[in-house]
């Protein structure tokens, strides 16, 4: 399904009824907007990781501006400001009112930028391996797990190097800690319909320009935050400072043996603090 928000058209899928029997009368269930990472990817990165959450909330599915199956649109708008007003143009469109935002890797940097810019809006925030660590935190992280050849291309990469067939080789396997043999690691890959002009914009200019941290007072809802303790990028050492910073003291887990991106890493374990994290919020 598409939605026409600020000029460009979203793609959106819906999993979950929103409201369900309870005895004589209809139950609602809150609704969760997955914000997908990359950026420049697609919804399918919660696809089918995030489908046991349908047993508890309706998972709205949104393809952000420039991504997937949404319009392109102008690269000019390409910014966290833009996909942060979107999700809210989104939800008002379709009259949700009180989403939770789930978002995994740079998904959670537009969560946040949410929160902050719009601190009324949500009821809740799950940011799944968002942080990054300093340059030199990430750097060790990828000599740890990968040795100095890991070190050197994330370090060629991040400076804006072409080495964009060295960081798929060597760097990126190490995202993940889950055991070799996933069956559908490599069709999980496959199906994302990536945008790689969005990534580059990221790589160049957009992750300079992420500082939350001086907006970080104005985040009014309760968040939970998950991070992998052999993530190369988002760092544990910075979800650790986010939850310090953040307000309303939020629920942190940094789980052992686990990369980038805590529901594709450890799906069952995502899905129960998910759960838990839902039942805990106010009606």
């Amino acid at each position: 399904m598409r939605i026409d928000i600020g000029g460009v058209r979203l793609y959106f899928d819906v999993e979950g009824a929103g409201l369900v029997p309870d005895g004589t009368g209809m139950s609602e269930r809150p609704v969760i907007v997955a914000l997908h990472g990359g950026p420049g990817a697609d919804h399918s990165l919660f696809k089918p990781v995030l489908g046991p959450a349908a047993e508890f909330a309706q998972v709205v599915y949104l393809d952000q501006r420039g991504s997937g199956r949404s319009d392109i649109g102008e690269p000019a708008q390409w910014t966290w400001e833009r996909w942060a007003d979107d999700v809210i143009d989104f939800c008002d469109a379709l009259g949700i009112d009180d989403p939770v935002l789930v978002g995994t890797s740079s998904g959670g940097w537009v969560a946040l930028t949410v929160a902050h810019r719009h601190p009324d809006r949500i009821s809740g925030m799950v940011l799944d391996s968002v942080m990054p660590g300093p340059a030199g935190e990430r750097l060790a992280v990828f000599e740890r797990l990968g040795g100095t050849e890991a070190r050197d291309i994330a370090r060629r990469y991040w400076d804006g190097e072409d080495v964009q067939d060295d960081w798929e080789r060597v760097c990126l396997p190490l995202y993940s800690q889950r055991p070799a043999g996933d069956p559908d690691a490599a069709n999980r890959l496959a199906r994302i319909r990536w945008n790689r002009d969005v990534i580059e914009h990221f790589r160049h200019t957009l992750a300079a320009e992420f500082d939350p941290w001086p907006h970080l007072d104005r985040v009014a809802c309760p968040t939970l935050i998950m991070n992998g303790e052999d993530d190369p990028v988002a760092t544990a050492s910075a979800a650790r400072r986010l939850a310090g910073a953040l307000p309303n003291t939020p629920a942190l887990h940094v789980l052992p043996d686990t990369g980038h991106g805590v529901f594709r890493e450890d799906p069952d374990r995502a899905i129960a603090l998910l759960r838990d994290f839902l039942l805990r919020l106010e009606p």
